[in-house]
């Protein structure tokens, strides 16, 4: 978004340049096997309060929509294309929405949705209005719904919570028959298909799954059963050329593929608990099964045939995705999915070659620094699995095997060039600092061991130098070429330096340090002395973060406290000292600044939300990413790469920049 120049604080601001309309997508993360690329959302909706339970895919005048509904108690249409709102919310439903399907009436596509409310509602797709008087039952609520044929006549297969299944004229709203009953418990999902030239109903709820013919309103066989827990979700699918299979699974249960004419098995997804929803695509030929687990932070993807995982996408709910569904967008395969957080994403559909176990560390990622070999731009990431790894990040690649020598986790990353080589700088728990050549990936040097404690916190420049600090209270100086420290080892400002990033003020390299007593100081890189140069009137909170970018060669600062009462981010001119503005954001577990074309950015997270902010306007410059995980540490780059570390875990995104 273009915001106008006169929006700038009116103290020390840097040149007041317009910002150009920025955008952040995803590149690639580690989540997902190789050859899966990461989904960028086409449409990202996060405006609902309640979660979305339901969600159906269509075409409408020539677009891809989606259809959700959920705890907000309407339904809502979706332009997956542009992510927006398509015309108002459709309103008549008085509690919450559980269950969608689509279907014709009277040559008219309608939508048929039921919920908690006892009611099955119909609406005409083109204007949303509702379609004769809701279908009133007498039971409780409906947890699933599906369209089938009886007769000529199209009929709703309602699913509900008193354990009944019920069939009804989808026109004249008139039940067709008695109820169906056999279930013991809530009836959760209800798929519809043609077996032998006869419809029928297949239902799950308590831990069987059951066929019902729809002339008669008969048992179909036995029940299905072998499942542990109650079945929540299922599909119907012809698996081969007049082999029809039943894909059904639920709480504490395997996902089972069963014979839909005899109900034997035929096999199980090997990955899959806790199904909470399920539908199948056919990709490039190969008939996939979409599934999602209570219990993952991804969408799975199988392969029908060989039960194999194909591939894995991660849409960034926070909390569990109840609902998933395929639609086409500009020629492209996308599955959209919904979650109880109320979001409700886009991601393209891509399927691999059979899925190993993810790239990922063992443990969690502590500590994160960029840097570029051989000309490819790396991300380097400590983790508490002790060990050093480097990624590509255009590929999501690991450059070399991982780089151990740590004897405890490591809890700090900086990377530069040396000569043009890339090094990176570890130091960890194990109070040792490492040297890394990251071309020929191993040690550049023996261990250096001045330190007495855990490291906190390093830092690099390109002069080329790396600044230390740990729990030993002192700050040393390094010559990156010798190995060698330069001037004497400082004690630290009065306690521990809890972060410092380097930077350059008036072409001298600095380094800028967060005071114990709030705000920052700046030290002489050079001969590891204090410039006097610090903030004064601070709150007297300990600075946790420091984050440093450069505009129009003047750096600015970003830091943050432990001040509960006054925990946002403030944004400081360094050469002179005066505050610029402050960010919005409390809590903040990472912080990173960078300058891409011209525009200073800042990048936070908290919990597992990350924030992109202009510092110019002080503003937002994309809706956050949200990650199933608490996010440990965030840095961006100069060419418009963000690398966020959460978990084990590590997503790049790209920022790019438009007029």
């Amino acid at each position: 978004m273009s915001v106008p120049a006169t929006n700038m604080p009116a103290m020390s601001s840097p040149s007041r340049h317009e910002p150009a309309a920025q955008h952040v997508q995803p590149t690639w993360t580690s989540l997902l096997p190789k050859g899966v690329k990461s989904c960028p959302p086409l449409g990202t909706v996060d405006g609902y309060a309640e979660w979305v339970a339901a969600v159906t895919t269509t075409v409408l005048d020539g677009r891809a929509v989606a259809i959700t509904g959920g705890g907000g108690r309407t339904l809502r249409v979706w332009d997956l294309a542009t992510g927006e709102r398509v015309g108002a919310p459709w309103t008549g439903h008085t509690n919450a929405v559980r269950a969608l399907a689509l279907s014709v009436l009277d040559g008219r596509p309608v939508a048929v949705s039921g919920g908690d409310d006892r009611t099955v509602r119909v609406w005409e797709l083109a204007s949303g209005k509702p379609v004769g008087e809701p279908l009133h039952l007498h039971a409780d609520s409906v947890k699933a719904l599906a369209i089938a044929e009886r007769r000529g006549r199209q009929v709703v297969v309602t699913g509900c919570y008193d354990t009944t299944v019920r069939v009804w004229d989808l026109e004249t709203r008139q039940e067709v028959m008695a109820p169906l009953r056999g279930h013991t418990g809530p009836v959760y999902a209800v798929a519809t298909a043609v077996l032998n030239g006869r419809w029928v109903a297949v239902t799950g709820g308590d831990r069987t799954v059951r066929v019902w013919d729809l002339e008669t309103g008969e048992p179909v066989g036995s029940p299905f059963t072998g499942h542990s827990g109650y079945v929540s979700a299922i599909t119907v699918v012809e698996l081969a050329a007049g082999h029809q299979v039943v894909v059904s699974g639920g709480y504490q249960s395997t996902t089972k593929v069963s014979d839909l004419a005899t109900g034997l098995p035929v096999s199980v997804l090997p990955r899959s608990m806790d199904l909470e929803s399920v539908t199948t695509t056919v990709v490039n030929g190969r008939l996939v099964a979409i599934t999602c687990d209570r219990n993952e932070p991804t969408i799975q993807v199988y392969d029908l045939e060989t039960t194999e995982l194909v591939g894995e996408l991660f849409p960034q709910h926070r909390r569990t995705i109840h609902a998933v569904a395929t639609a086409v967008v500009d020629g492209r395969q996308v599955v959209v999915s919904s979650c109880d957080g109320g979001s409700v994403r886009v991601s393209d559909l891509a399927v691999g070659q059979p899925a190993d176990k993810p790239v990922r560390h063992d443990a969690a990622i502590t500590a994160v620094a960029t840097t570029s070999v051989d000309g490819r731009p790396v991300a380097v990431t400590g983790s508490d699995d002790e060990t050093v790894r480097v990624w590509d990040l255009d590929t999501g690649d690991q450059v070399c095997r991982p780089l151990t020598g740590h004897t405890g986790a490591v809890t700090a990353v900086a990377a530069t060039q040396v000569d043009g080589r890339a090094v990176a700088i570890t130091g960890g728990k194990d109070g040792e600092i490492h040297l890394w050549d990251l071309a020929l990936g191993k040690a550049a040097r023996a261990p250096l061991t001045t330190h007495r404690g855990p490291i906190t916190v390093v830092a690099a420049d390109n002069t080329p130098r790396a600044i230390t600090a740990g729990d030993d209270k002192t700050i040393r100086v390094w010559d990156l070429r010798t190995g060698e420290e330069t001037g004497n080892p400082r004690k630290s400002d009065h306690r521990r330096v809890l972060d410092l990033t380097t930077t350059t003020l008036d072409d001298r390299p600095v380094a800028v340090l967060g005071r114990w007593g709030g705000g920052f100081r700046v030290r002489d890189l050079a001969s590891n002395r204090d410039t006097g140069l610090q903030t004064t009137g601070t709150n007297g909170k300990p600075v946790r973060l420091v984050a440093t970018t450069v505009v129009d060669g003047r750096p600015i600062a970003i830091t943050t406290n432990d001040d509960w009462r006054d925990p946002s981010i403030e944004v400081w001119d360094v050469a002179t000292t005066q505050q610029l503005g402050r960010l919005p954001m409390t809590n903040v577990a990472a912080l990173a600044a960078t300058t891409i074309d011209g525009h200073p950015i800042a990048v936070t997270a908290s919990y597992g939300t990350v924030a992109v902010w202009s510092l110019i306007t002080f503003d937002r410059i994309s809706p956050n990413l949200e990650f199933p995980n608490e996010v440990n540490a965030v840095t961006a780059t100069p060419h418009g790469h963000i690398i966020v570390c959460f978990d084990r875990d590590i997503a790049v995104f790209t920022v790019s920049t438009g007029r």
